[in-house]
């Protein structure tokens, strides 16, 4: 039964169907198959899961606050407040680029986001300044894997809903993973910085200081709005996400006075139908995943796993290669739907606690959205600086390297995502 579901699946995969439809059709031939099944099961367990979950519903709410944040001139804020903050060292424009994708990651959720919103302004500005164009471009494509990383993530919401874990433990946990991968790629920065002798930003006055602190605050209010107001028990996830949007469609613009009226239809349309490709793609997971949990499919792969990975490291190595392999074709979204029902039971059974596993499997998924061919963020940034692919894979190698680096130690020293989480008392 699983066998011909994962077989079919993997057949449209391959012929290039989108993986909403590869899910389907796997599903649908294997209920169809074996009279123990019914076909039903899949408009059930599709309506079932998408109208029972308070908490998904978060997810489309901070993909409209993302996007409301990306338009709104809150961008170019937190740019010029990062530009004061580290402006000064040598190769001062890639190392604000960093510190930017950690303010606007704390907003969006969205490292297509981060890079749309980020690299328009930056990646023109740093080339301008004297950068390699390729440089600039890989640099922003890869820090915009902190917007997953660091709460709100739209992936995390994904993995706590399918792991029936807190969204707030697991956004709790993303912190200090995402301040390493920025202090990550903050080491291929220095070096070749020093190596090409890229310019310092004049080091800014006072007054300048303040007023770029000044200007960035209803920016940075929206990540405090959801963070705090979780941790204070005044917002679930899903109501922080919603009073999110209510902030960002009215203060920024009044605040900034960049965003039009008449944009706020086109921001709509735009977080419908990302949401929608992802409420697809959950709606038919849910079936998927009935049918793999019937056949007890993955119990017989955590044991299998058991057997040649008895131990939780070489279980976490395995995870981290099938992840990086898997982000080459898949978004990360659908690496975590596809296969988190699958290897969670084994990461429970050799005693790793779910919300370690759960950070791991975000960090390692969002490496996808710059890995070629398909990821998202490669492509975007290939679209703003021009450059072809061929020009950027070269590169990318120190800052995968760093990602991956940092990834490792995440994995291995359980602390660097529990020890937040075990301080607010979300973890025991």
């Amino acid at each position: 039964m699983a066998e011909t579901l994962l077989i079919v699946f993997v057949i449209f995969v391959v012929l290039g169907m989108p993986i909403g439809i590869a899910l389907g059709v796997g599903t649908l031939a294997a209920a169809t198959i074996y009279p123990a099944l019914n076909p039903i099961i899949i408009p059930a367990r599709f309506v079932g899961l998408l109208s029972d979950s308070f908490v998904l519903l978060s997810a489309p709410l901070f993909i409209l606050a993302g996007n409301i944040a990306a338009r709104g001139g809150i961008a170019q804020a937190l740019i010029d407040l990062a530009l004061v903050m580290v402006g000064r060292f040598r190769g001062g424009l890639a190392y604000v680029n960093i510190v930017s994708a950690m303010f606007f990651g704390g907003i969006s959720g969205s490292a297509v986001a981060d890079v749309s919103a980020l690299g328009t302004v930056l990646i023109p500005q740093m080339v301008r300044k004297g950068y390699d164009r390729d440089f600039a471009t890989v640099l922003t494509i890869c820090a915009a894997i902190l917007a997953p990383i660091i709460p709100p993530s739209i992936i995390a919401v994904i993995y706590a809903w399918m792991a029936d874990e807190s969204v707030a433990a697991i956004f709790a946990g993303g912190y200090l993973p995402g301040l390493l991968v920025a202090i990550g790629m903050a080491v291929p920065t220095f070096v070749i910085a020093r190596k090409r002798n890229y310019p310092r930003e004049p080091r800014p006055t006072l007054a300048i200081a303040a007023k770029a602190t000044r200007n960035a605050l209803p920016g940075l209010m929206i990540p405090l709005i959801i963070m705090g107001g979780i941790l204070l028990g005044w917002f679930t996830p899903t109501e922080a996400a919603a009073v999110a949007v209510v902030y960002g469609l009215t203060v920024p613009p009044l605040f900034y006075k960049k965003l039009a009226w008449r944009e706020i239809p086109a921001i709509f349309i735009d977080s419908a139908r990302l949401s929608g490709v992802i409420g697809l793609i959950i709606g038919l997971v849910g079936a998927f995943g009935w049918v793999l949990t019937y056949s007890k499919f993955p119990f017989r792969v955590a044991e299998t796993i058991n057997s040649f990975a008895p131990s939780w490291w070489l279980f976490m190595i395995f995870v981290i290669v099938l992840y990086i392999f898997l982000g080459t074709f898949l978004t990360p979204s659908e690496i975590i739907l596809v296969t988190v029902p699958v290897l969670l039971p084994g990461a429970q059974a050799l005693g790793i606690h779910p919300i370690h596993f759960g950070m791991v499997c975000v960090i390692a998924s969002a490496i996808g959205h710059v890995t070629p061919p398909v990821g998202l963020c490669l492509f975007l940034g290939m679209a703003i600086s021009g450059l072809p692919m061929e020009k950027l894979v070269k590169p990318l190698v120190p800052f995968l390297a760093a990602i991956i680096t940092v990834l490792l130690l995440v994995a291995f020293v359980p602390e660097t995502v529990l020890f937040i989480p075990r301080l607010l008392g979300f973890v025991k």
